[in-house]
């Protein structure tokens, strides 16, 4: 694809409408283009589930037990979290205040 991207100093390049990267007819296609020739029925996408293993029912997830220190360090960040947030707030409402 041969594309001029040269224009006068007095023009810019949105005005004369080229663009450096080339972009395909398909991107350009508008959503009425795109319902148009779209006909997945539910037969089709229950077809495109089964071959894709999406209806197998997924492993069973179990908590994990934490080990006392990474309890304490969860306990950490929260309590800084809050702090923060108290902070944030009373900067706000004095900023606003006065």
């Amino acid at each position: 694809m041969n594309q001029d991207n040269r224009f006068p100093a007095s023009e810019t390049r949105r005005s004369k409408g080229v663009s450096r990267i080339p972009v395909l007819r398909a991107a350009w296609a508008s959503q009425r283009d795109l319902d148009r020739t779209a006909h997945d029925n539910s037969a089709d996408i229950a077809a495109i589930a089964r071959a894709e293993g999406w209806l197998t029912p997924l492993m069973p997830i179990e908590r994990v037990a934490l080990r006392p220190w990474q309890q304490a360090v969860f306990w950490g960040l929260r309590l800084y979290i809050g702090v923060m947030l108290i902070v944030m707030g009373w900067g706000f409402l004095h900023v606003a205040g006065g």
